[in-house]
């Protein structure tokens, strides 16, 4: 579960977490509550990829209820160029953080949940069924917040 799943919730956890420590700190808390809470997975409401980002988007919100303040996304410190996994080679990585740093810088423009199910779906891969599920929303609601993230993101990125 871990290998193949560590990858796309790092990414989601570090859309979300300013900085790279913090987010190798929180994707490993996620894993643990992940296998202290097996026993409740239901392969019937999801797969384990939507259960894993469910449980990180609470890892999260529990984390920075933790801080002292909220960064907005747009001011999120990028020391490392942002979106490369622990296991992406050298030019993969360099390709994700131009690409996410470009899309960060826009993603001010999106609704909190538009920019909640444009990351799942970008960042983690999830489909809109995931997406639902991870959200508590239907798999309909969830593609009209992707979709209407992509058109006012396309509106704002350059051609």
């Amino acid at each position: 579960m871990y290998r193949e799943h560590v990858a796309a919730v790092w990414r989601y956890v570090r859309t979300r977490v300013p900085a790279t420590v913090d987010a190798d700190d929180v994707t490993a808390e996620v894993f643990v509550k992940a296998i202290r809470s097996w026993d409740r997975f239901d392969s019937r409401r999801g797969s384990v990829g939507a259960w894993l980002v469910g449980i990180a988007r609470h890892v999260v919100a529990d984390w920075w209820a933790r801080q002292s303040r909220e960064v907005p996304v747009a001011e999120v410190e990028v020391r490392d160029g942002g979106m490369s996994a622990p296991d992406d080679d050298p030019e993969t990585a360099m390709l994700r953080a131009a690409a996410a740093d470009d899309v960060r810088s826009r993603l001010g423009v999106l609704t909190s949940r538009e920019r909640e199910a444009v990351t799942l779906r970008f960042a983690t891969e999830l489909t809109s069924e995931e997406i639902g599920a991870a959200m508590g929303i239907s798999a309909t609601a969830a593609r009209m917040l992707v979709y209407r993230g992509v058109a006012k993101l396309r509106e704002v990125m350059p051609r």
